[in-house]
């Protein structure tokens, strides 16, 4: 006999970890990455990655929060647990404050028309309850770090204030745009689909501490990316965010429009004969390219080839790049004149 308690609590579980600390890595799997002390060496780790073409799915997550900064390269294996708890502490901060401000905005407004993700709401706000229950039964000891943490972060952010209007319309973009990520991947489907919540949560957090940036269409993709991979949502956030430090300027106009001039120029350099087709073709705006340059051609692979490129890509290993680009073409060289018979000109 079927127990609907037991598929209930099943859906519970297969939604990301929120705000309960849980112990940091310790190692990660590669060799010569990490010293006794559990310290990165950052200039290794983005070798390994591009040389490599990325890393085994069980190893990502574990890199992926050194490969985006939500680890110093320079903290030790003891110094981690205290880092995640005063992120833990700060994110769940970050989220009662807007939700205190916008209590209209806490639950996803849905028409009930997407029977799938109304029941994902519901299970959803049973897990919060499930969460808060234990938080509760944690160590008298972790309870009051904890607390002090949070006190010290409510102390640093009392100051912050949101543009109402313009939160407001970033949650509404939002609240269109969440519904429709990644539903065909396995991390989404079934009792997975309450993480498109989760998901929610960490924009709309973005967005309201971030009101410089706020929130632009292909941010969901993005983040989920990262959700996906760490499956936790305050590690989420803060992978998220430190990216974004980065690449925010992707999502203005201007930021974009000057990548795909830098984009125009170096396709003219290294292929002249494929930029002067796309010039006769009236593609010299190279308007094809936006999605590419925005998402990290997201939706031109698979899902599991995508995350690799992300992160070789994320390893700016240029000079590397730079040095195998001149081999190449040093080859390719050295070939046509030896057909020609001509001597090779090395400098």
């Amino acid at each position: 006999m079927n127990d609907p308690g037991h598929n209930q609590r099943r859906r519970l579980r297969q939604c990301a970890s929120v705000i309960l600390p849980v112990p940091s890595l310790q190692s990660i799997p590669l060799p010569g990455i990490m010293d006794p002390d559990g310290r990165v060496d950052e200039s290794r780790l983005r070798k390994y990655i591009f040389k490599n073409g990325g890393v085994l799915p069980r190893e990502r997550a574990q890199v992926w929060q050194f490969l985006f900064g939500m680890y110093p390269s320079n903290s030790t294996a003891r110094e981690r647990p205290l880092i995640q708890e005063q992120m833990v502490a700060r994110y769940q901060v970050m989220k009662k404050k807007w939700q205190h401000v916008f209590p209209g905005a806490v639950c996803l407004q849905l028409n009930g028309t997407d029977a799938e993700l109304v029941a994902a709401v519901k299970f959803f706000h049973q897990r919060q309850i499930q969460i808060q229950n234990e938080a509760s039964q944690l160590p008298e000891e972790v309870r009051e770090r904890m607390s002090f943490l949070e006190l010290q972060a409510q102390v640093l952010l009392q100051r912050v204030t949101f543009n109402v209007a313009e939160l407001q319309e970033a949650i509404r973009i939002i609240d269109k745009d969440v519904p429709r990520t990644d539903r065909d991947l396995t991390y989404y489907l079934d009792e997975g689909l309450g993480n498109l919540l989760v998901l929610r949560d960490i924009l709309i957090t973005y967005a309201a501490f971030h009101p410089d940036v706020s929130y632009a269409q292909g941010m969901n993709d993005l983040c989920s990316r990262f959700l996906v991979v760490l499956d936790s949502e305050v590690e989420t956030f803060w992978s998220f965010s430190c990216y974004m430090e980065n690449f925010s300027k992707d999502f203005h106009a201007d930021g974009l429009h000057r990548k795909i001039e830098l984009e125009a120029a170096l396709l003219k350099e290294l292929d002249p004969l494929l930029h002067a087709h796309l010039v006769t073709d009236n593609m010299d705006r190279f308007t094809f390219c936006h999605r590419w340059l925005l998402l990290g051609f997201q939706r031109e692979f698979e899902h599991c080839e995508a995350l690799r490129l992300f992160e070789v890509l994320r390893c700016d290993y240029l000079e590397l790049i730079s040095q195998q680009v001149e081999q190449a073409r040093y080859q390719e060289r050295l070939v046509q004149n030896q057909t020609t018979g001509k001597t090779l000109n090395l400098i």
